[in-house]
């Protein structure tokens, strides 16, 4: 593919309103044209390439939102992490069964961190940990592609040859040698760990990624007949419900718990059979 080149800058704070409100008129696209969009771009086609980005800038400003507290001003992460999107927008395989958000997300990511770093407000890394930060952040991208999903912890691991615990550093965002105690700014007030994590709020690339699993799953269980994904969707609290018992399914059917027993496992034998077997087993595991 040829090299294709995109840009739109946000120049300050007192043009980011207008930015914003520019922005919001991008549609959002559906799975389909997503994978339409990457094969014209892997032909070199410019305004496909053009569509692709657009269409997802409001999510770099949400996922820049979290690193606010940062000291870096909001409309240079949301730069630095526009550039991010492109270099998912320029490797992005429309042959993978995922969608480029959930890819997009980790180079985003990845851009908008390697940015706070490099000047010096949050991490202070050295050298030689910014770069295994980058390493990280694009193999793990690479993992999604080739899996369909968001891969986890033990997955990454495996692939990577890392211990646990270090993933789980690196996906906070800074490798486990730096604490998370560690103050920031001049006041001591904020801490790494208040800048990484809000728990009041769902990452909005969790948000997507999660609607990528409910997409998946669904292709999955449409692989069964009604009463065995009924079944299945009761049993592993599929969606928004909670896990239900044997008897309690059984109950809502007029099934012996028995019975209900023996449907559950048909359509998991049929599930372990299929070409997405792990990636609906990893989930509800």
């Amino acid at each position: 593919m040829k090299q294709i080149s995109y840009e739109r800058v946000v120049e300050g704070p007192d043009t980011l309103r207008m930015y914003l409100k520019e922005i919001s008129r991008f549609p959002q696209l559906s799975p389909e044209e997503e994978k339409e969009l990457g094969r014209r771009i892997q032909n070199g086609d410019e305004e496909a390439f053009r569509k692709l980005i657009e269409s997802n800038l409001r999510f770099v400003v949400a996922m820049a939102k979290k690193y606010a507290r940062s000291g870096y001003p909001l409309h240079e992460l949301i730069n630095e992490g526009n550039m991010g999107l492109i270099e998912a927008a320029s490797r992005f395989d429309p042959t993978r069964d995922v969608r480029f958000i959930t890819y997009a997300s980790w180079w985003i990511r990845q851009a908008i961190l390697a940015a706070i770093a490099h000047h010096g407000q949050v991490f202070r890394l050295p050298p030689k940990l910014k770069h295994a930060l980058y390493r990280f952040e694009t193999k793990v991208a690479r993992l999604t592609q080739e899996l369909g999903r968001r891969p986890s912890v033990d997955e990454i691991s495996k692939e990577l040859g890392m211990k646990e615990e270090e993933v789980r550093g690196m996906m906070e965002g800074t490798p486990t040698e730096v604490s998370l105690s560690t103050p920031i700014g001049d006041e001591d007030e904020v801490h790494l760990e208040d800048l990484i994590r809000d728990p009041s709020v769902t990452p909005v690339d969790e948000i997507l990624i999660a609607q990528s699993f409910e997409e998946q799953l669904q292709k999955l269980l449409s692989q069964l007949d009604e009463k065995e994904g009924l079944i299945i969707e009761r049993r592993f609290g599929l969606g928004d419900r909670e896990p239900e018992t044997l008897a309690e399914i059984g109950s809502e059917l007029n099934l012996s718990r028995e019975r209900i027993r023996q449907i559950e496992e048909r359509a998991l034998e049929k599930l372990r059979r299929s070409q997405r077997a792990k990636q609906l087993l990893g989930y509800l595991n």
